[in-house]
């Protein structure tokens, strides 16, 4: 067990390379030092678990978690997309992935208190490097423009640290705020303070419309539920002045929060995303195949599928499951979802909230360093 919590560790400390140490293997295949770490702790935590002839814990999370995956799978073999072995297996690759991610939620519930205490500790330091990276970026490289031609949007003018695409980091740098209000309210120093304080500014930076509302919708639950509606005023009246200070600059497109281009853009996508689901409503077209149904019914230009970094899904996570897993897979993931709220945390609670509320605009829900901030944050306070 002391083994697994030094690769955890050490996992957690290759989250802020984010998407720079990314390498891509070409036909919509990627690979990141963080989906190998997660490989390896997890694989890791599977054989201890077979060697010690240990169950695993927290059934009522396993459960669903596998059956979700089972309807992924069962998607794949069903989906009718007649894919070659080379697509089929890049979509079952994904599907591991995400079975992997979710996997990391059972190796902390075997974990002790305290050193459930040493993660949340760790995370400050963690999301504290995304932070400051995003702040270097914003100052010293404010565009994506040289990167254009790998797939990366231009993003100019915004903050998008590690991630490369500020509507993905303004939903985490939201997440990483939630954490350290109760860090500030629990210690209430100046250093939490000042941290909490450049968070918050972070996710102005970042432009992002999606981040904004996950911000004022989550830190408003949290604020509920932890007693402290004092709070949601305070936060309003930030957002407000910052929002009205910044309004100056709304003349340059991509920092304008009234923007339309990107809305229409969303609109489209979530078009698409209701044919393919009225056309396959059951399995859905298969886990992850997204992008080759797309194809199939002439919604993507097939020269351009392999150097766009969103031909995989859908700007909306729930109807991403949807049209690749179906109705089945859909009400197996609500399901999963139902399980994890009813032993959730606060802080749980009004992440994963404002994770649901932020996956109505991007696929934020299968996002890899999404994905593992979230099931930390759900399996740190879950007894063993």
């Amino acid at each position: 067990m002391d083994l697994l919590k030094k690769i955890f560790i050490f996992v957690l400390f290759l989250f802020p390379l984010g998407e720079i140490a990314r390498i891509d293997f070409g036909n919509g295949v990627a690979l990141k030092p963080l989906d190998i770490g997660v490989g390896v702790l997890v694989s890791s935590w599977l054989a201890f678990k077979l060697f010690n002839k240990q169950k695993i814990r927290q059934k009522n999370i396993y459960i669903p978690a596998l059956l979700f995956s089972l309807s992924g799978f069962f998607s794949l073999t069903v989906g009718n997309l007649q894919l070659s072995l080379n697509e089929f297996l890049i979509s079952f690759l994904y599907l591991l992935r995400w079975l992997a991610y979710a996997g990391v939620f059972f190796v902390i519930s075997d974990f002790d208190n305290d050193f459930k205490k040493k993660i949340s500790n760790t995370l400050i330091i963690v999301g504290s490097l995304v932070v400051g990276l995003g702040y270097l970026q914003y100052f010293f490289y404010s565009n994506l423009r040289n990167l254009y031609y790998l797939g990366w949007d231009e993003h100019m003018h915004r903050m998008f640290s590690v991630f490369l695409d500020p509507n993905f980091a303004g939903a985490f740098f939201v997440l990483f705020f939630l954490f350290l209000i109760g860090v500030f309210l629990k210690n209430k120093n100046i250093s939490a303070g000042i941290l909490l304080m450049l968070t918050l500014g972070a996710v102005f930076l970042t432009f992002s419309r999606s981040a904004l509302i996950m911000l004022i919708i989550s830190s408003s639950l949290l604020f509920v539920l932890m007693h402290k509606k004092i709070w949601i005023a305070i936060l309003f009246g930030i957002t407000i002045l910052v929002i009205t200070m910044s309004s100056r600059y709304f003349s340059i497109e991509n920092i304008n929060l009234f923007r339309i281009v990107s809305s229409e853009a969303r609109l489209a996508t979530a078009k698409e995303a209701v044919r393919i689901i009225l056309s396959r409503p059951i399995f859905g077209v298969g886990f992850n195949s997204y992008r080759y149904a797309k194809l199939d019914y002439g919604l993507r230009n097939n020269k351009l599928y392999l150097i766009s970094h969103a031909d995989a899904g859908v700007d909306n996570s729930f109807l991403f499951v949807a049209a690749t897993t179906g109705i089945v897979g859909f009400i197996l993931y609500l399901f999963l979802w139902f399980r994890i709220f009813k032993i959730a945390s606060i802080l749980a609670i009004a992440s994963i909230a404002g994770i649901f509320i932020n996956s109505l605009f991007i696929n934020s829900l299968f996002y890899p360093f999404i994905m593992l901030w979230l099931w930390i944050i759900i399996a740190i306070k879950v007894n063993r």
